[in-house]
């Protein structure tokens, strides 16, 4: 038998954290919050309603009066800026024009049994408070709240058992996540309604459980996937999310700004294609408010325990969206790739204030990090940990084939093969190209150039040169008796971990990229590649000639890295985050 879903609209500011709250308020696992911008206009699609302040119901009076709606008007008590004679004033005409209007089936109601009898004593009618929340079980740290002061400062116990400072903007947070990581003090004595939040949101030992609208017993993560450069963020995503699937059967969604999608798609994953604003010419104002409430609506709608976000900055929609009713229950995992430019920003550490954990996939060029990731240290933290997992790449989950079956599903025939890979979106290949064509044609080699899903292909290549699209490239290595890549952080890994021929590594230096350059230097110190720089002065055709040796001879290199992966340890640790959003 279905059950009909009971619609309780919330009316009042969307920042306001009793609105927020309401989603843990919910006692009827078939209830829905909708929020509404007009009470009247919006009185069919909703069966009750909450007003959510005495402020609102006044100044929409009449449009509840005429709504015919079951009305549950929330009595807030002062502020600390708040005009008092002002206030009390509010409270008056509100009971009074309920008297005139006399709508039976309207109620007030308050945040806890002490404001409860405060309000009801100022207007002389009945005040219920609302039921409690029941107290988040766990050790959390205690954060003090002044809506005077954007920064709240607390002390946060860190792996090691020390005590760590930390400060956070409580503004950026919905108070349902909120009261999940931290326990809240009201640290300003001259606000009663903070007080009265406080109270409310800290929740009563022993309080009824909340039984929000049913959520599916499967795990959901919601991955926003950037519009990068290559496709490194495609290809750690898609291996924590096949890692969840596997481990837990998590239902992994994507949204995804990626002009991969298709790829994600082919990998069995469900997608949600989105447009940047730059895609749109949008006016990107506009596109952030746009995009701000149709991610709000899939967080109502798929109830995401977790969102994963691969990439630099977070954009501001996430978080507004995180901000609204009913978009609570999830925790924030930030994939953060280290090895970024020395120059780089590091500002873009200042998104860890909004994540429950910070995952940085290993590098094994990590000793050669100077980027801001290694040696800085974001301003507000938040309530973020770090975990640092071994290299993520799809490798565990690949089919490798056989060389033998390698180059027959490739139509490689006989002979030496040489995989020519140098990346979808920078680069000044033309004398790599140059001398890479003329030593192979010397050696009887023949080249296949891989085609990048996000670029062309060369434009001209030398006679006899092959033309595959291999994505991912893992499964068709065995078929190649060398290998020309540049030095991203997915194709890097999944040669020098899961590769015996040689390798000659062409790193792409640009601002917008990883450091690529220090990575392929440190790999070729060890012995594991030879280097050729681009855009070098110097003459590097000796480079390129005893590589192509290498190939010819089909030279094998053994002792590169063993295999070690970490997307199994990422996943953990994003089911650790769920677990505090049941």
């Amino acid at each position: 038998m279905t059950v009909a879903t009971t619609r309780i609209g919330v009316f009042g500011d969307w920042t306001d954290p009793a609105m927020q709250l309401m989603e843990d308020a919910l006692s009827d696992q078939n209830a829905e919050l909708v929020v509404i911008d007009d009470p009247l206009a919006d009185a069919a699609a909703i069966d009750r309603l909450i007003v959510l302040s005495q402020a609102w119901a006044l100044a929409h009076f009449a449009a509840l009066v005429r709504s015919g709606l079951d009305v549950t008007i929330l009595l807030r008590r002062h502020g600390a800026s708040v005009d008092l004679p002002a206030w009390r004033q509010g409270l008056d005409w509100l009971a009074a024009g309920i008297e005139t209007a006399a709508p039976t089936q309207w109620r007030f109601a308050a945040l806890t049994p002490e404001a409860a009898e405060v309000l009801s004593s100022i207007i002389r009618q009945a005040v219920d408070a609302l039921p409690a929340l029941p107290e988040i079980a766990g050790e959390r740290p205690v954060l003090p709240l002044d809506r005077r002061q954007e920064v709240a400062t607390f002390s946060q116990a860190t792996p090691d058992g020390r005590r760590e400072s930390r400060r956070v903007h409580p503004e950026f947070f919905n108070w349902v996540r909120l009261r999940r990581l931290a326990r809240l003090r009201a640290a300003d004595a001259d606000d009663a309604d903070l007080a009265d939040l406080v109270s409310y949101a800290n929740g009563v030992p022993g309080a009824a459980p909340v039984l929000p609208r049913a959520r599916p017993s499967q795990l959901c993560i919601l991955s926003v996937v950037p519009n990068g450069v290559g496709l490194g963020h495609v290809t750690r995503m898609m291996s924590v999310g096949r890692a969840l699937q596997e481990e837990c059967g998590a239902r992994v969604i994507f949204w995804s700004f990626s002009r991969a999608a298709e790829i994600i798609h082919a990998a069995g994953f469900e997608v949600i294609l989105r447009q940047t604003a730059l895609h749109l010419s949008a006016h990107p104002p506009d596109w952030r408010h746009w995009e701000t409430l149709e991610f709000a609506d899939a967080l109502r709608h798929f109830r995401p325990n977790v969102i994963t976000y691969d990439g630099g900055t977070f954009d501001v929609f996430m978080i507004d969206a995180l901000r609204q009713a009913g978009c609570g229950r999830a925790g924030v995992a930030w994939i953060r790739r280290g090895m970024l430019q020395p120059e780089s920003d590091a500002q873009l550490l200042e998104s860890e204030e909004y994540c429950d954990v910070v995952l940085e996939p290993g590098d094994i060029a990590i000793e050669r990090d100077q980027g801001p990731t290694r040696l800085r240290q974001a301003q507000f933290k938040g309530f973020s940990r770090y975990h640092y997992a071994a290299p993520v790449t799809l490798k565990p989950f690949l089919a490798t084939y056989p060389r033998r079956v390698a180059k027959r599903r490739l139509d490689l025939g006989r002979g030496r093969h040489c995989l020519v890979s140098l990346g979808g979106a920078f680069g000044d290949w033309e004398e790599l190209q140059r001398l890479i064509e003329l030593h192979a044609a010397r050696r009887r080699i023949t080249l296949i150039w891989a085609k990048s899903p996000l670029a062309p292909a060369p434009a001209k290549t030398a006679k006899g040169t092959k033309i595959r699209q291999l994505y991912p490239l893992g499964s068709y290595l065995p078929a190649f008796d060398g290998v020309i890549s540049a030095a991203g952080y997915n194709s890097y890994h999944e040669l020098m971990l899961g590769y015996d021929g040689p390798v000659l590594m062409t790193p792409t230096n640009n601002d917008r990229l990883d450091d690529q350059v220090a990575r392929a230097t440190h790999a070729a110190e060890k012995g594991w590649c030879d280097l050729y720089l681009v855009g070098s002065p110097e003459n590097q055709e000796h480079v390129v000639a005893r590589f192509m040796d290498r190939v010819r001879s089909g030279e094998k290199i053994t002792h590169r890295p063993p295999e070690h992966f970490g997307c199994s340890e990422m996943a953990r640790e994003i089911r650790a985050v769920a677990a505090r959003y049941v």
